[in-house]
């Protein structure tokens, strides 16, 4: 299939549930990639837990697509939770989960990855429902504002997750620069923020339409965070093994750092 110019995950206006939750994060197609995309996030995030490195009362999560199963090892941790999202189809399709309505996207299967790392069953039902107790609002984001969420004010989170928006949205590394700048901005002095992306990544296609996703390695990104005042306390990659070639990067990664310096 030949494709043409890239679209953005930012501008463009996306099926999340099709594009996202149908095509990379179902066991039935390819398990290499299920292990890859959604695996590896839930258990870098427990082990992050239990070494301590996440704390405070509460979160900000922005993730891509209408994803939540990267909460699962850390929401209990926090009784205010705050999602932001920068494309309005997946905004939808979080307001359809959290209004608990019937073609909302059930992430069930990923409660089984947690009962795995944590040795014991998970009522995916009940959390779920804790999960929605806890999430205070869903709010459009646009990183290319100095406040992201103008013009909605909220106080600095203790915790900010971003998974695989940073990549999906920057044109190039000072673009993703001026973002984590713009997405820092909501996070505490002390605060830890958790990346989760992929090292020489450059596409990912879907329902045959081609998405950019910024190449960049391992030494970039320290640099970045170096840079922009963070202190890095833990790294994992995860090599990939699946064979898709409708998605393409070299490592699945996920990086936990200290914002050491004000705003």
């Amino acid at each position: 299939m030949e494709t043409t110019a890239c679209k953005s995950y930012e501008t463009d206006r996306v099926d999340a549930k099709s594009i996202y939750y149908n095509f990379f994060c179902s066991t039935e197609d390819n398990k290499d990639l299920y292990t890859e995309l959604v695996e590896f996030p839930i258990k870098f995030l427990h082990n992050c837990v239990k070494l301590g490195l996440v704390k405070g009362g509460s979160m900000m999560d922005l993730s891509f697509g209408c994803s939540l199963f990267q909460m699962l090892s850390i929401y209990q941790l926090f009784n205010d939770i705050t999602i932001l999202e920068v494309n309005d189809g997946s905004i939808r399709d979080l307001k359809k989960w959290a209004n608990g309505e019937r073609d909302a996207c059930d992430w069930a299967h990923a409660s089984k990855v947690l009962e795995e790392v944590e040795g014991c069953s998970v009522n995916c039902k009940e959390m779920e429902k804790d999960l929605r107790c806890r999430v205070k609002r869903i709010l459009k984001c646009d990183l290319n504002k100095a406040n992201p969420v103008d013009p909605v004010i909220l106080e600095k989170t203790d915790c900010l997750i971003s998974m695989y928006v940073l990549g999906s949205v920057s044109k190039h590394l000072d673009d993703y620069k001026r973002k984590l700048t713009s997405l820092s901005s909501l996070l505490k002095k002390g605060g830890s923020l958790f990346i989760l992306g992929g090292f020489r990544a450059s596409h990912y296609i879907a329902n045959e339409q081609k998405f950019n996703f910024l190449t960049y390695e391992e030494g970039d990104l320290i640099k970045i965070m170096k840079d922009k005042g963070y202190q890095i306390q833990h790294l994992e990659k995860f090599e990939k093994k699946s064979c898709a070639n409708f998605v393409n990067f070299e490592h699945i990664f996920g990086l936990c750092a200290v914002k050491e310096t004000e705003d």
